[in-house]
């Protein structure tokens, strides 16, 4: 009977986990995807780049979504076992709660270990390569929707240019009529290209191998000059350029520094598939229903749990950073108040009869 009751509850489990790991993924996902597309077609955003990016978001939602849909999903196989008076049956048969661990944890032991790799190795190279490519782009975004061989405006700015790079990267023989203090200014280049000033965020245009000309000609405040490099600021940017430095570094990398972010971004990397664990700890005890309640009875319940525990996790990952928990407790206290709750639930459920069995090794035969 072990055997078969294993085997039912591992492929309704892992059933209602596709289910619910695709509602959720497309949500995140979709609302992802509208956004690049608004910024696509407000010429922000090159539409080549939009498969790419969207990829590398449904790296980073693969992690964090997948602990909430296999803790949801626990929840909903159980609340159906109780509505459908299952559990009541396998109860009179000698199977107890404790007994149910065993099929969901031959799931959630190798989930956790393959959500180990991703936020150890995988979300770091993505988060590295996303904040490459969005520097990458910063450096194009001015030019996206200019075509050579016509006038521009460009915000205050009148840009002519003959010719592109196949890239639309860098531009010839380029035109850029502004003022300054109500006082013209002509600028003509060789080439120019954008750049990102990274340490005040500002897109910079760099003007190679040409002359600016300010001022009115004939009047006496008229200037000339030339210049083999000139830089343009164009606009603060408005938007995150990349992640902090911690984030896209890689494990190994992060074990050898020694400060506070480091080793709080690490506990963050453990604390994913650590939480997949801890959830379906939590999951059973917290799915256990009376018949009046039906299926999604402790739904809410739940949700508000994860919510808060998730909050608490990102919260505690802040003041580790800034100094205000210790590097021991860290996200740690997070996780043991989860367990200590669980507990709390399992004696008000079976006692502390049933709770020193199963530290005698027998609870789970029960």
């Amino acid at each position: 009977m072990n055997s078969v009751l294993d085997h039912y509850i591992k492929s309704e489990l892992l059933k209602t986990l596709s289910g619910v790991a695709i509602v959720l993924y497309l949500i995140f996902l979709s609302n992802q995807v509208v956004r690049l597309l608004g910024d696509v077609a407000s010429g922000e955003l090159p539409g080549s780049y939009l498969f790419i990016l969207t990829l590398l978001a449904s790296i980073r939602y693969l992690i964090i979504l997948t602990p909430l849909a296999f803790y949801l999903s626990i929840l909903l196989l159980f609340g159906r076992l109780y509505r459908d008076h299952e559990m009541a049956s396998l109860s009179a048969c000698g199977v107890g709660s404790g007994r149910l661990y065993r099929p969901i944890f031959k799931i959630a032991v190798p989930l956790a270990i393959v959500i180990a790799f991703l936020s150890f190795y995988l979300v770091p190279w993505a988060v590295n390569y996303e904040s490459n490519l969005e520097n990458r782009l910063a450096k194009t975004m001015e030019f996206t929707g200019i075509s050579p061989g016509k006038f521009h405006s460009v915000g205050s700015r009148i840009i002519y240019l003959e010719s592109m790079s196949v890239d639309r990267t860098e531009m010839q023989n380029v035109f850029i009529m502004t003022q300054y203090k109500n006082r013209p200014i002509m600028m003509v280049a060789e080439k120019a290209y954008m750049e990102l000033d990274n340490e005040v965020a500002d897109k910079m245009l760099v003007l190679l191998n040409g002359s600016r000309y300010e001022g009115e000609p004939g009047t006496t405040d008229y200037r000339q000059m030339k210049f083999t490099k000139h830089s343009i600021r164009v606009a603060a940017s408005d938007k995150k350029t990349g992640p902090s430095s911690v984030e896209a570094m890689s494990t190994v990398d992060l074990l050898g520094e020694n400060t506070t972010e480091a080793w709080a971004e690490l506990q963050w990397r453990f604390a994913i598939p650590l939480s997949i664990l801890i959830l379906a700890f939590l999951a059973v005890p917290l799915s256990r229903i009376s018949p009046r309640q039906g299926q999604f009875g402790k739904l809410f319940v739940g949700v508000l749990i994860y919510v808060i525990y998730v909050n608490l996790i990102a919260v505690s990952r802040a003041w580790t950073i800034s100094e205000k928990l210790p590097l021991y407790a860290g996200i740690n206290w997070v996780h043991m108040m989860i367990l200590f709750l669980t507990v709390l639930i399992l004696l008000k459920q079976y006692g502390w009869f049933w709770m020193k069995k199963v530290m005698m090794g027998k609870g789970l035969k029960a």
